[in-house]
């Protein structure tokens, strides 16, 4: 089940105290309807009961989607490459099987929902991401300043990605065959023959520019 707890926040604009939920885990299996509530984007969502100001909380929260046998821990803003949480590692250590990611961004948690929900390896997900981010770049002359996993279609035989593009981030989306994705999960294992399944790691742009960059010095 889904773990929650409440908490007094202080509203930044009149300073009201305000009750809220917290979740700490989300569980996609037993209670889907927070699933859906988070993808709506309403799930981290406040209100003060006082003068009605909106904001997004932040805060650590654990999505656990048994069903498809992943977790992903939702850290606002981190910016290290792996995160050593004993008592995470040691709660789900058993968890062999179970694929764990760390994030730092709501909108990285939704796109690894996304890419799990399809079946699909994230690590090479993020290696056909930068591929076709660097073919933008040189088509349209501008600069890439990010971009998500959007499309799957197995009867298509393809994926896609919708990149934000220039100066006021015009979006962009870009398909490709799934033969790329294919040769992506075969990279993928290259540089991570774990499957990294030993603990919950940050699968992201960096962890596969570094991929590739093994991939091909060791042709």
């Amino acid at each position: 089940m889904s773990n929650t707890e409440m908490k007094k926040v202080s509203c930044p604009k009149c300073n009201h105290d305000n009750d809220v939920k917290i979740f700490k885990t989300v569980n996609a299996t037993t209670d889907p309807q927070f699933r859906e509530t988070l993808l709506a984007g309403s799930l981290f969502g406040f209100r003060c009961e006082n003068c009605g100001y909106e904001a997004t909380l932040r805060y650590a929260s654990l999505y656990n989607d048994m069903k498809n046998r992943f977790m992903v821990y939702y850290i606002p803003e981190i910016d290290v490459e792996k995160v050593s949480d004993d008592a995470l590692e040691s709660e789900y250590s058993e968890l062999g099987d179970v694929t764990r990611r760390i994030v730092g961004s709501f909108n990285d948690l939704k796109e690894k929902i996304h890419i799990f929900e399809s079946g699909l390896d994230d690590r090479a997900i993020e290696i056909a991401k930068i591929a076709l981010k660097d073919v933008v770049a040189k088509r349209t002359g501008q600069e890439v300043t990010g971009g998500y996993f959007s499309k799957y279609s197995a009867e298509e035989g393809s994926i896609g990605f919708t990149f934000f593009v220039g100066d006021d981030s015009e979006h962009l989306v870009q398909t490709t065959r799934i033969e790329i994705y294919n040769k992506s999960v075969e990279i993928a294992n290259v540089y991570d023959s774990s499957k990294s399944s030993r603990s919950f790691l940050l699968i992201n742009e960096n962890w596969a520019r570094n991929a590739l960059y093994k991939y091909k010095k060791s042709k």
